[in-house]
């Protein structure tokens, strides 16, 4: 038997059976690495960012900007309609007055015509709104207004001298009209207040928005930059032992080689001494 032949055999069926094995191992040992690799990735991408404190402190903020964005501009809103009802509030009182200011004598004609109107003039002064915020003080002019409601509502005069018999009446409506010219004052500079502030919220909120964004951002890529090292990790080890099976089966090939008889090239000069 040729011992040199069979050595070959022995070393071909050994390299056969060691690829085969690597395979299987390699295989089962990347799924094993792959499987590490993913909840190494799971961990990174569900773990609390670092920055999570000011995160939620922004995200509280932010919210609470929001909600009060639509109670602002409905205050806003409700102070518009107050301001316009004033305005003609004022006009009507004016008109009020002059029902029976053309002279110093008050009449029976004129003591109805006061009275349909200042019915109207009630029941616009009734309509206004009362309004709270805890941001903005208005020294709650529209509710001291409306506290002379019941006495205007009474208001009669009686026919005689405007001077004498109704001097009240021209002194009440005098100290109204004055309520009222302050209450226009007031709610105007509460509009602009409120419309200044509703600026800066959205300001504020625009500026929020910006910094969670760049923070999450910032975030992402650290978690990025991480799941990327781990992927060079990855590539490295897999390189590593991949090269390591090359090498080994380059040897085997190379022992399998040394084992085998060597033939000349045909018709080389060679084949006369084999």
């Amino acid at each position: 038997m040729n011992v040199s032949s069979v050595a070959s055999s022995l070393a071909s069926i050994a390299q056969a059976t060691s690829r085969v094995g690597f395979e299987v191992q390699f295989n089962n040992l990347q799924n094993t690495l792959m499987k590490r690799f993913n909840n190494q990735v799971d961990v990174i991408t569900s773990r609390n960012p670092s920055s999570v404190h000011k995160v939620v402190k922004l995200q509280k903020e932010s919210s609470e900007l929001v909600q009060s964005l639509p109670i602002l501009e409905a205050y806003r809103e409700a102070n518009r309609n107050n301001y316009g009802q004033l305005e003609a509030l004022q006009e009507e009182l004016t008109d009020l007055r002059a029902t029976i200011s053309d002279d110093n004598n008050v009449t029976a004609s004129e003591i109805t015509n006061f009275t349909t109107k200042r019915d109207s003039v009630a029941q616009r002064l009734n309509n206004l709104y009362i309004l709270v915020h805890p941001n903005f003080n208005d020294g709650q002019v529209i509710l001291k207004l409306k506290e002379s409601l019941a006495e205007l509502e009474s208001l009669t005069p009686i026919v005689g001298t405007l001077g004498g018999n109704n001097a009240d009446i021209s002194a009440f409506l005098t100290e109204i009209d004055n309520k009222v010219a302050s209450s226009i004052l007031t709610t105007s500079n509460t509009i602009s207040s409120v419309l200044f502030m509703e600026t800066n919220v959205q300001s504020r909120f625009t500026n929020l928005d910006t910094e969670l964004l760049e923070l999450t951002y910032e975030e992402q890529e650290l978690r990025n930059s991480e799941i990327d090292s781990l992927k060079v990790d990855l590539g490295n080890t897999l390189r590593a032992i991949s090269l390591s099976f090359e090498i080994s089966g380059d040897l085997a090939t190379a022992i399998n080689n040394s084992l085998t008889k060597q033939k000349p090239p045909s018709g080389s000069v060679l084949n006369f001494f084999t």
